[in-house]
């Protein structure tokens, strides 16, 4: 474990976010030009008939006629931004807020706050509408969307007493904020000695074969595949997927593959931020590029205090990091 991220939402009505709204799945792939995207979900009349006003960033003030109906999950630009549009597999940060196509009263909304982390999703997968929806818009988009409950929670996923059917119609206004890449995407690198060996899934989740010999004394740190995006300051927020293993049991103690979304920590020592991360993979990030995949293997001085380490690293343990770099936040 590196630190613990924190994520939430805010509820505007009885009805909470379930795990289908705010969860995200992994998935690669690089940006593309305008022409060369091809949508999930279509533009429609439906989703035409959507107004949002105010700030971008800010919940909006939505008018649409009621009841609206919609053949189908539609879609259609409110105000276009001037971002690159955004490519299946590439992670996505927003807001959004979700109206009852009958009456037009407010169901749910996002945060709308910098003091919490917005909603993430990966453009194109089939978690829901909110992510398939995502394939093709700008950043600095506002966009709106209709389809019905299912599309969005899935069948049967909410509580009867809410009222709300599978097939009721529901409108969602979506503010694209940030996209990041979903792996790294960067020109291979050659190997170097007494550094673990990487191989990487289609999907992009790395395998680590560490060898049997005694850990290096020194931190080390090594590109594995080169991105060419911006460098790495200390004190950067960085969107990140990352594998940790323990060099003496070959071991995976966590991975952001694993739980299917990546992570964003502050790239310093948790000796000088409580956010920070680890000091030797602090040390081993800062002046990496975007879209690199970096492996770290970090002594015991440089990784957890004796006594202060979670359960599942023991005190004097070598830790291995692969990991790749999607993005810097702000």
């Amino acid at each position: 474990m590196i630190a613990t991220p924190r994520r939430s939402v805010r509820t505007a009505s009885a009805l909470v976010l379930t795990s289908a709204l705010i969860g995200s799945l992994a998935a690669c792939s690089s940006p593309v030009g305008a022409g060369e995207c091809v949508p999930v979900v279509p533009t429609g009349d439906s989703a035409g008939y959507v107004e949002a006003t105010g700030a971008f960033g800010s919940q909006p003030e939505v008018e649409f006629p009621t009841p609206l109906t919609t053949d189908g999950t539609q879609q259609a630009v409110i105000d276009a931004g001037e971002g690159q549009p955004i490519a299946a597999g590439q992670i996505v940060d927003f807001q959004v807020s979700l109206f009852n196509g009958d009456d037009g009263e407010l169901i749910t909304a996002s945060a709308y706050s910098d003091d919490e982390a917005p909603l993430r999703r990966t453009a194109g997968s089939e978690i829901d509408l909110l992510a398939e929806a995502l394939q093709c818009a700008q950043v600095d988009s506002r966009i709106a969307v209709t389809g019905t409950i299912e599309d969005v929670f899935g069948a049967g996923a909410l509580d009867p007493s809410l009222g709300l059917a599978d097939d009721d119609a529901i409108v969602m206004v979506l503010d694209v904020q940030a996209a990041y890449l979903g792996r790294a995407t960067g020109i291979p690198q050659l190997g170097a000695s007494g550094i673990p060996a990487v191989v990487t899934a289609p999907n992009g989740q790395p395998g680590v074969t560490i060898p049997d010999e005694e850990p290096p004394t020194e931190l080390r740190s090594h590109t594995l595949v080169l991105g060419q995006g911006a460098e790495i300051e200390e004190g950067d927020r960085v969107v990140l997927h990352y594998t940790g293993l323990l060099w003496s049991t070959k071991t995976i103690f966590d991975s952001s593959w694993d739980r299917g979304a990546p992570a964003t920590f502050t790239i310093t020592s948790f000796e000088n931020d409580p956010n920070g991360i680890v000091p030797g993979l602090a040390d081993g990030l800062v002046g990496r590029t975007v879209g690199s995949q970096v492996i770290v293997v970090i002594p015991p001085e440089l990784g957890y205090p004796a006594g202060q380490a979670p359960a599942t690293i023991p005190d004097g343990s070598t830790m291995v990091f692969v990991v790749d770099i999607l993005g810097i936040e702000g």
